[in-house]
Formats: structure tokens, sequence, C-alpha cells
């Protein structure tokens, strides 16, 4: 019969302990579910700058002659904005008269020009980026009217560029 020793009887309890520890079950709970919302940050929309050359090609007459320019529009956003649409106008005043430099000219009217913006590039529905630019070229006419034209003469009509 071996003798056992308060050392042995202490070793040998801690290496139940220690075995019995590597086997033992362990419970816990799982942690409820949580969730936050953060918050981020998206850009919106900028005005386009848009510039008109100088016209050549006219001067228009009733029922002849265009006039031209190119026109230039920059995305001065801090993204890419489509651009839809491009189309030219001429600005009419009181009474429907042209106007020249922002002043309506009595007796012509703006219904007698026409003003057609041609398709920039890129193209429409295109993205242009940030400071890029699209291009395009808008004319002029003015209509035979079958009357009187004469306070059109040697005016300069205003036309503007309106893009989206």
């Amino acid at each position: 019969m071996k003798i056992v020793t308060k050392k042995r009887a202490a070793a040998a309890a801690a290496a139940l302990v220690l075995a019995g520890g590597t086997m033992a079950a362990y419970a816990y709970f799982t942690g409820g579910s949580a969730s936050t919302t953060g918050t981020a940050h998206t850009g919106s929309v900028s005005t386009w700058s848009v510039a008109v050359g100088t016209f050549s090609g006219g001067p228009v007459y009733p029922g002849s002659g265009t006039d031209s320019a190119t026109y230039t529009i920059t995305n001065t956003g801090n993204g890419n904005q489509g651009l839809t649409s491009v189309t030219a106008t001429v600005n009419a005043g009181t009474g429907g008269a042209v106007t020249q430099s922002g002043t309506a000219v009595p007796g012509c009217l703006a219904s007698w020009y026409t003003a057609a913006a041609g398709a920039p590039t890129p193209a429409l529905n295109t993205a242009i980026a940030k400071n890029a630019t699209a291009t395009g070229t808008v004319s002029v006419t003015l209509t035979e009217s079958n009357s009187s034209q004469n306070p059109c003469k040697g005016i300069n009509p205003d036309i503007d560029i309106n893009v989206s």
C-alpha cells in the first residue's frame, strides 16, 4: 500500500480541478438584438453656368439669314450632374416686344424671331463631371411676318439659353 502524503494529495486535487474545469460546460445568455442609425451627407444639385459666345453669320433679315453662336455649359457642382435639356428662346418684354440689352423694343415682336439650341456635346442625358463642360450652337432667324418689321432694323435681340 502506498502512503499518500499531503503534497501528493494536494497535487492530485489540483489536477482534478484543472481537468474538471476543461471539461465543464458553460452556460450563457445570448445578447438581445440592437441597431443604430447614422446619417450620411448627400450633396445637392448646383445650377449650371451658361456662357454664349459672339454671334456670327448674320445679320438676319425677314425670311432670310441665320445668326449663330456657340454656347458652353459648365457643371459648377461638386459631383456629376445629368444634363437633360437645352432650349433657346427670344426674350420678350412688355407687350411681347423683343428685348435688347434687357429693354423692350416697341413694335418688334419676339415671336417674329426663332431661336433654336442645337444638341450639345456630350449628348443630353449624359452625366457631366464636376467642372466639365458641354457645348453646342444656338441659331437665330427672323421669320417673314407679311407686315412691316422696320422696328427690328439693326437691333440685337436678347437670346436666353435654358438648361436643366
